[in-house]
């Protein structure tokens, strides 16, 4: 009866080493997966980027990518987080009758490069990155209009750089200090953010577009596909998560008292990725903003509904 014991603690012994090797390896997969291994991009060839002119300037930041369309006083264009200039494929033409327009890709975005070691994609870095892009393309003054993240990153520009914006145009954008999408928030953690990233699929990007239009017609496979492409890039999954992490908008809404910059805020009432009441609040925090809630239009409300979206942009301008 004395070998019963023995036998089990044997068992136990076995078990416990058993798992704690699976655990290892568990882990060991994971920290591989998240911090050395590295997706293949996207192989597309994008019609869009052919079509489209595009030109290059390189600063101690980047080389950006970036479009000029156009005659007239300057307007640059900022996408929102994951996204590029071909959002703004609609609202380019639209603007380009009277302005000169520049759309550009941020670090994280598109089909720019960044060249600064050690960018945190934090509020700091990317309204500088805003500046160095002015400043390279000879833009002392212009008006900006910023989608979501690109919101954020414009508005905190103005308020720190007021004498270098005409006039600011936020469409379904980010600012206030609430919480973000309960999509966004496993990016925030080391490890599972990096592997969600780095594990993220065309299916996934098509997922997340579908959530950011009220219009299901409008998301084709040419703009998964174009929105995908340069998503795949790894620089710019890297973007995600250190944006999500780093991203802090009690700034934002501390300064938004401080706004004299005509302002334009823009959100469609079936946004699902930031709440419709936003636009309100936010225009109660920026003296002389006015705010336009779009019947009908989601998170990209100036790709959902640019009939309504644009404009309202253009007439502002």
């Amino acid at each position: 009866m004395s070998q019963n014991p023995s036998r089990r603690r044997r068992w136990i012994r076995r078990t416990l080493v058993s798992v704690g090797a699976l655990t290892t390896l568990v882990v060991a997969a994971a920290l591989l997966a998240a911090y050395a291994w590295h997706p293949s991009e996207a192989r597309y060839s994008s019609s869009y980027l052919a079509r489209s002119q595009a030109l290059y300037v390189r600063t101690p930041v980047a080389r950006f990518h970036y479009t000029r369309t156009g005659q007239g006083s300057p307007v640059v264009l900022i996408a929102g987080g994951g996204q590029w200039i071909y959002s703004y494929r609609d609202t380019i033409p639209a603007l380009a009758k009277e302005h000169t327009v520049y759309a550009v890709d941020l670090p994280g975005q598109g089909y720019t490069t960044l060249e600064q070691h050690g960018f945190r994609y934090d509020l700091d870095a990317m309204s500088g990155a805003i500046g160095s892009f002015l400043d390279a393309v000879g833009l002392r003054r212009a008006s900006i209009v910023g989608h979501s993240w690109g919101g954020s990153w414009s508005l905190y520009f103005t308020e720190r750089h007021p004498e270098r914006v005409d006039r600011l145009v936020l469409i379904d954008s980010t600012g206030l200090d609430v919480p973000s999408s309960w999509d966004w928030r496993p990016l925030e953690y080391p490890v599972a953010g990096e592997l969600i990233g780095k594990l993220m699929r065309r299916s996934d990007a098509a997922r997340t577009l579908r959530k950011a239009f009220a219009h299901p017609e409008r998301v084709t496979p040419e703009l998964i596909d174009e929105d995908w492409a340069p998503m795949s890039r790894l620089q710019n999954r890297k973007a995600l998560w250190m944006s999500q992490r780093n991203l802090d908008y009690a700034l934002t809404q501390r300064l938004m008292g401080q706004v004299h910059v005509p302002t334009l805020i823009l959100w469609g009432d079936q946004d699902r990725w930031d709440k419709p009441w936003e636009a309100t609040a936010m225009a109660r925090r920026i003296p002389g903003s006015v705010a336009h809630v779009l019947p009908g239009c989601g998170h990209n409300a100036h790709e959902d509904c640019p009939d309504q979206a644009n404009p309202l942009i253009a007439d502002f301008l």
